[in-house]
């Protein structure tokens, strides 16, 4: 069982014209989507891999929090540990996207106030096959939180993977460099391992990042790709090339994909091959949520992967897709 804890929130994904959007001007959209957005992007994927996910965090009770309880419930994800807040609003993120399939975001915060971890949620954190949680937070006790949850599960042998992100910029972002020694997998874009490392060149960066704690450090590109460090060895991957509809969500399939490679033991070449793949599917559609790819579209992108890279041993799209994900015996953090 997989926990997903962070920014469980409402997405109302737009797509438009052309940016910028004037005051006063009518655009009408082709597409429209509300449901589960945030971290709820990742436990959707993780749960398309086939794994079981159990979402914990906060919602309100109101309208905003029950799209997110019923949308991930939807695709199978344990939403009964969720602690639903009475008179709470539920954040929401309004993603405008344009023509070109590039995101811009306008958020609600809502007013969630959770600070600390529940008791009720130590047995699933000590069972928990892997956990997830990610870098923004609208409070310093979300924060907190964060960093206590990575920290428990790292005393517990869990495997823990963190993505920072951008981080609320209304906040202290440190803590992130706390999160990041408490963790086991690292994920983040191009841009963040600027920021936190201070050095421009996203490969020169991962050493760095590395020093920090992180067992495996992968660094998101886009376009551009993928690039791994695990230990001496580093794997750089260009991307899968298919035609961009949304880039909107694809960093959260990425991590759903890095999770599920990481728990099934592949070698760091298939794991950045999955995640490209991963990438490549969510991209090619529009939305987030329950937009997020399929095992059948990550397939699809695996086969493009493979075309691209000829000779490739064919069975590696078999292998990265099978069913079964098992703990790994005695040290299931190691691959």
């Amino acid at each position: 069982m997989i926990i997903v804890f962070g920014d469980l929130l409402v997405d109302l994904s737009l797509r438009l014209e052309h940016f910028p959007l004037q005051a006063g001007e009518m655009q009408k959209s082709h597409f429209v989507e509300l449901g589960p957005g945030g971290a709820g992007n990742v436990a959707i994927a993780c749960r398309r891999f086939g794994l079981e996910v159990t979402c914990l965090g906060e919602i309100g009770n109101d309208e905003f929090g029950e799209i997110v309880r019923r949308g991930l419930a939807a695709e199978g994800i344990d939403v009964r540990q969720l602690a639903v807040t009475s008179g709470a609003r539920t954040p929401l993120a309004g993603v405008l996207v344009d023509e070109a399939g590039e995101p811009a975001y306008i958020g609600f915060p809502g007013t969630l106030g959770l600070g600390r971890l529940l008791s009720s949620w130590e047995p699933a954190i000590e069972s928990a096959q892997g956990i997830f949680t990610d870098g923004w937070a609208e409070h310093a006790g979300a924060a907190r939180m964060r960093v206590d949850l990575l920290q428990r599960a790292g005393q517990k042998g869990v495997p823990t993977f963190f993505d920072p992100g951008p981080g609320n910029p209304a906040l202290d972002n440190s803590w992130h460099r706390e999160a990041i020694g408490a963790t086991q997998v690292l994920l983040l874009n191009g841009e963040e391992a600027r920021r936190l490392t201070g050095i421009e060149s996203p490969r020169d960066s991962l050493h760095a990042l590395g020093q920090m704690g992180p067992e495996l450090v992968i660094v998101k590109l886009g376009a551009n790709g993928c690039l791994a460090r695990r230990g001496d060895e580093t794997v750089e991957l260009p991307a899968v090339p298919v035609p961009l509809v949304d880039a909107t969500g694809a960093g959260d399939s990425v991590a759903a994909a890095v999770i599920y490679s990481w728990l099934r033991g592949h070698d760091l070449t298939s794991l950045v091959r999955l995640a490209n793949a991963t990438g490549a599917a969510k991209v090619q559609k529009y939305g987030t949520g329950r937009s997020m790819p399929t095992q059948e579209e990550v397939g699809a992108a695996l086969e493009v992967q493979a075309e691209m890279d000829r000779p490739v041993d064919r069975q590696v799209t078999q292998h990265l897709l099978g069913h079964d994900v098992r703990q790994r015996e005695n040290h299931p953090h190691q691959a």
